[in-house]
């Protein structure tokens, strides 16, 4: 089996923190509902089944395997009831700041859920369960669905990523020339198409690109900068417009171009990579 493991900060006493992961009512507030055939706990608290919908998921089938020792839960986590079930442990420690949460999730190879797609739910679940924890204790919940922050260092650092020649051997954008007039993604019905609306460039160094998401324009800005090492090539995707009642379908649609933009950079580091990439600027 494959893994994924997290082991993250929270801003919060161990204690409060655990209510947060096994409370049925807290846990609907930053995962996602509990749907009404869901329990949480058997009798024994070590078994139960939950069903849930998650801004990025929309079905959801938990059974609870074991509750303990110490803070922590094992469960199977099955999407849409029907795939292959990962084995999913969750524990809470004490940290120098709090409480340090850890995560791992191991998922066989023959789920049809990409390794990157639930990387990205992780990290939208940690991003969540933070915010749930300082809105509890009366702090403000930052506003709008969490932007999209990525880097890769470019192996050769005379290639430019950014100049008009190289762009379109990454960047999965399209239009008759210079500027892109279209950005797309692609999942499991196929490539989307969305508008840009205008671009913006520094030299070969900043692209700002502002894409029509159907409820609103997103704003992806790409840098190429120094480290004093090397070359980062990176992207600050954010403005992810929330319309009343279309929560989740932007919070996916959101997740969907992150995997886009993953793909992107290694794509970039390929490009960079290749005999062309070495000679052309």
């Amino acid at each position: 089996m494959e893994a994924i493991e997290r082991a993250v900060p929270m801003p919060a006493p161990p204690e409060r923190l655990w209510r947060a992961m096994s409370t049925p009512a807290a846990v609907g507030d930053w995962l996602g509902g509990l749907g009404p055939d869901g329990v949480p706990h058997g009798s024994d608290g070590t078994h139960g089944t939950w069903i849930l919908t998650t801004p990025s998921v929309e079905y959801v089938r938990l059974r609870i395997r074991e509750v303990g020792p110490g803070r922590s839960i094992t469960l199977d986590w099955s999407e849409f009831g029907v795939e292959a079930p990962s084995r999913i442990r969750v524990a809470v420690e004490t940290g120098p700041a709090g409480s340090l949460l850890r995560i791992r999730e191991e998922f066989p190879h023959a789920r049809s859920v990409p390794r990157v797609a639930r990387e990205v739910f992780w990290d939208d679940c940690v991003e969540r369960l933070r915010f749930y924890l300082v809105a509890e204790e009366g702090g403000q919940t930052p506003p709008g669905i969490r932007s999209i922050s990525l880097g890769v260092r470019v192996p050769v650092g005379t290639w430019l990523p950014l100049h008009r020649r190289n762009l379109f051997r990454w960047l999965p954008v399209s239009g008759p020339g210079y500027p892109p007039t279209a950005f797309y993604v692609v999942d499991d019905a196929g490539p989307w198409r969305f508008p840009i609306r205008r671009v913006e460039d520094y030299f070969d160094e900043r692209l700002s690109l502002f894409v029509d998401v159907g409820d609103g324009v997103t704003r992806a800005v790409v840098r190429t900068h120094h480290d004093g090492t090397g070359v980062v090539l990176s992207i600050h995707h954010s403005r992810w417009p929330i319309v009343s009642g279309a929560e989740s379908r932007m919070t996916r649609l959101r997740d969907v171009f992150e995997i886009t933009w993953r793909a992107s950079l290694e794509q970039a580091v390929r490009a960079a990579g290749s005999e062309g990439g070495r000679h052309g600027r």
